[in-house]
């Protein structure tokens, strides 16, 4: 990333995902962040947001119906995961084997070897504002509210944290309390808040390239660059702030000899990799998949390891593909998940070796898919899916090992729009409350007067029934 694209990213970008909703009165958010009841956490968590753009179909989690799919869908299903036909890939725990399942079974703690490190929520129905539609479920799901003139997630938590600071020092010596690396994202929308620079989403990449690295200043006077960096950061120390029009640039200028250092001796390449622990149980280095996705998983959670001001991180799931299998789905899906699981296994056992059991990465979508296996064997969009939710044992209320929900399939037998819905007597929430969720871990009692929606009922005893 070069410097141009860093400030259009770190300046100006979070003004220009607020564009189409800037036009709103600045009153119904900020009134909600007003009204919080907020008590401190006793233990600052560190989110690791992954979005599975695209809408991931939730088979790989939750095979419990898969007789009945299978006996009603247009299309067969592999004879692995159909019971009736050997059904070898179908694990104790109802999960699709080859599509992350097995590993499933290990970070949650299913046969007890070990210390959870996973809990699978199988029942996030979309219920409200049904529209199956990619941009809308998207942004919703992003901003953690039905109404598309909020504020992200991320903005969100920032205006609480700005405004109830728990932290034990002033929120401007934070470095990098929110980053991205994923480039822009409905997360951190602005909505009707202007939060404070340090705030803003930092975008970097899975090398650390240095956004604040400068360059090309070397024509000045003929001197080499670091000559000239001296120069400018001299003039801007020599520079009242008061004589600055905008003092937030002032700031900015100020800061960035720290950042850049910050990030140069401590996230470069080498200093990344010789921080990996070594794992007991192999006599070896943790390694994390070698693939775009793995390494910006490894980034991320090396980052939030290393830098407790990171508070917040969005990754997306760049790199495994996209998740709208309308077509050739069992071609691509079983191992997009297992992908998926292989670096979240890693990621959870690099938190458990350097005792970071603060930090929770979060899964989800826009949405489920349907179950019937359609003419391009495939899957359309639907409405259920799973929150597979790792690590932050150290989170009060927070529960880890738990399978929770049951589900039946729904719709006519041989056409499309068939689905899996919860069972009556099941626990189901909408996506909303994993916004909740996550002000609930950072202090807010009350998150539904921002969401809509409680937070997920962690403490929920109701198993899921194997049929």
């Amino acid at each position: 990333m070069n410097r141009r694209q860093f400030l259009k990213l770190g300046g100006l970008f979070c003004l220009s995902l607020s564009t189409p909703f800037c036009f709103r009165e600045k009153e119904a958010m900020a009134a909600a962040i007003a009204n919080i009841d907020y008590i401190p956490p006793t233990t600052i968590p560190q989110i690791i947001n992954i979005f599975l753009y695209g809408g991931p179909s939730e088979l790989a989690g939750n095979l419990t119906n898969i007789a009945d799919i299978h006996a009603n869908s247009q299309n067969p299903y592999p004879s692995s995961i159909v019971p009736d036909n050997g059904g070898g890939d179908i694990t104790p725990n109802y999960f699709w084997g080859q599509a992350g399942g097995t590993i499933m079974e290990e970070l949650l703690n299913s046969n007890g070897a070990s210390t959870p490190q996973m809990s699978v929520y199988r029942t996030i129905n979309r219920i409200k504002d049904d529209s199956k539609a990619h941009g809308r479920s998207v942004t919703q799901n992003l901003l953690g509210n039905l109404d598309l003139l909020n504020p992200g997630i991320a903005t969100t938590l920032a205006a609480i944290l700005e405004m109830h600071n728990p932290f034990g020092k002033d929120i401007n010596e934070l470095v990098f309390p929110f980053v991205t690396f994923e480039g822009e994202s409905t997360i951190f929308n602005l909505g009707d808040h202007d939060i404070p620079l340090v705030f803003r989403p930092m975008s970097l990449d899975s090398g650390f390239k240095n956004p604040y690295e400068r360059s090309k200043n070397s024509y000045i006077d003929g001197a080499d660059e670091d000559t000239n960096d001296n120069r400018l950061d001299s003039l801007a120390q020599s520079v009242s702030s008061a004589r600055f029009a905008n003092k937030k640039v002032y700031q900015a200028f100020l800061k960035r000899a720290e950042l850049a250092e910050f990030i140069s001796s401590q996230f470069n390449d080498d200093a990344i990799e010789a921080d990996l622990p070594v794992d007991p149980d192999t006599n070896a280095q943790i390694q994390y998949p070698n693939s775009n996705f793995g390494n910006r998983l490894k980034a991320a959670v090396s980052l939030a390891v290393k830098n407790p001001d990171t508070i917040f991180i969005s990754l997306g799931s760049g790199g495994l593909g996209g998740w709208d299998d309308h077509s050739g789905a069992l071609d691509n899906y079983p191992s997009r998940m297992n992908g998926l699981m292989e670096a979240l296994q890693v990621a959870a056992r690099h938190m458990e070796l350097k005792d970071a059991n603060n930090i929770v990465i979060n899964v989800f979508g826009d949405f489920g898919r349907n179950v019937n296996l359609n003419l391009s064997k495939g899957w359309d969009h639907g409405n259920n899916q799973n929150f597979y939710t790792v690590g932050g044992s150290a989170i009060p209320g927070r529960t880890l090992g738990k399978l929770v929900g049951r589900t039946r399939r729904i719709g006519t037998p041989f056409q499309n729009r068939q689905f899996t819905s919860p069972t009556d007597d099941s626990y189901q929430c909408e996506p909303f409350a994993i916004a909740s969720t996550i002000f609930k871990y950072f202090g807010v009692q009350n998150p539904e007067i921002l969401t809509g929606e409680p937070p997920i009922n962690e403490s929920a005893d109701v198993p899921n029934e194997l049929v």
